[in-house]
């Protein structure tokens, strides 16, 4: 019996696995990666596998809860349907992740930023702004969420009027 766990780290494949297992920030960089993935991916459903389902969001605009999470980023793709994330830098360390990223999108539809919210008529122009997050990481999920997202540049952008073209 003592040879087993012998012969398998000669094989590596015990190392493998502790290593990742005993690096937490490997384990929350690869946790980002995915939920950027997915979300990029418009996959919604693959959000279960790195939100927990009491996750906790403090930011506006979004619902708590895996459910709310959902439900906003169908909203985002609903108004936005090539809405796209790029991480751009992140921190990880102990149970928290930090990551600068920026939204690119198409004005192709008209947004409203919540219910009696503006609204503002498709311009078909390219749009970009930036946001910062931060995650607390527990049981391999994010549980809690802080955020804050450029609106004020969006907003601008879904204003100005279409190169050559007047104000909706």
């Amino acid at each position: 019996m003592r040879r087993i766990p012998a012969v398998i780290a000669a094989l590596g494949l015990a190392a493998a696995g502790a290593a990742h297992a005993a690096d937490p920030r490997q384990a929350n960089t690869a946790l980002l990666e995915r939920y950027f993935a997915d979300v990029n991916a418009h996959d919604v459903e693959a959000l279960k596998d790195v939100i927990s389902a009491s996750y906790v969001q403090h930011g506006a605009g979004q619902g708590t809860g895996l459910a709310g999470m959902q439900a906003a980023f169908r909203q985002d793709f609903q108004q936005f349907p090539d809405f796209r994330m790029t991480l751009e830098d992140s921190v990880v360390a102990g149970d928290k992740i930090v990551a600068r990223f920026l939204i690119t999108a198409t004005h192709d539809r008209v947004v409203q930023f919540g219910p009696g919210g503006p609204s503002f008529a498709p311009t078909g122009k390219k749009l970009a702004w930036e946001g910062i997050s931060i995650w607390r990481v527990a049981d391999g999920k994010f549980v809690e969420h802080w955020d804050v997202d450029d609106v004020f540049t969006l907003i601008q952008q879904l204003r100005a009027p279409p190169a050559g073209g007047k104000q909706p």
